[in-house]
């Protein structure tokens, strides 16, 4: 059996101040990295979230108030999913590429040569959100992903120019918001495995909230 690198989360027993450190690396190793690209502002963001988990961790040494380590346990929970975003982006960009993974900060671990290119996710559905400008998006899960891409269009769904990519999520599911309410939207989304991008599912469409 052939194996392949693939991208290595590394959060698994990581301590608050470990996670912010971490996700400093990362975000160093990956800034201005020619073997990557991300969205605009992703860094910016996720430096932001870094910011904000170690002044929660300051808190909780200071005061360990049952506020502040509620506060700061959601807070390490939006900054491992920045890593998760993240390490999405570097598995579809840098392949199975070790060194190429290893320039963004992450570390790799050999698995089973990939299945291929991924289905498409299956039943997508865009369902008007209850506050204004939502959306709820749910889809059926891919064997083998690491990551779901998300993408949006309010012009013609045909039209492959119109698209733009919404979010990267681990999870099946996601509620978009500040859209233009009563205005209709498509949506799609694809799975990302260890072998890069998979298919595209069908589009779905729903008038925001």
């Amino acid at each position: 059996m052939t194996h392949v690198f693939q991208v290595k989360l590394g959060l698994a027993g990581l301590t608050p101040t470990d996670l912010v450190e971490k996700g400093r690396n990362l975000v160093e190793k990956c800034t201005g990295n020619a073997n990557l690209t991300l969205p605009a502002n992703f860094l910016t963001d996720m430096t932001a979230a870094l910011d904000t988990l170690q002044a929660d961790n300051i808190a909780v040494r200071d005061n360990g108030g049952r506020q502040d380590v509620l506060t700061r346990n959601l807070q390490v929970a939006a900054v491992q999913e920045l890593v998760r975003q993240l390490a999405g982006y570097v598995q579809a960009q840098c392949g199975d590429d070790a060194g190429k993974i290893a320039s963004t900060g992450f570390t790799t671990h050999r698995v089973p040569s990939p299945i291929g290119v991924l289905d498409a996710p299956g039943n997508l559905r865009a369902e008007r959100g209850r506050l204004p400008g939502e959306v709820h998006l749910r889809w059926d899960g891919v064997y083998g992903r690491l990551m779901y891409r998300g993408f949006i269009t309010s012009g013609d769904p045909k039209d492959e120019t119109t698209w733009q990519e919404l979010v990267q999520t681990s999870k099946n599911f996601h509620t978009v918001t500040g859209l233009d309410s009563d205005k209709s939207y498509y949506f799609r989304v694809q799975a990302i495995g260890a072998a890069g991008e998979g298919k595209m599912s069908d589009s779905a469409t729903a008038k925001a909230a």
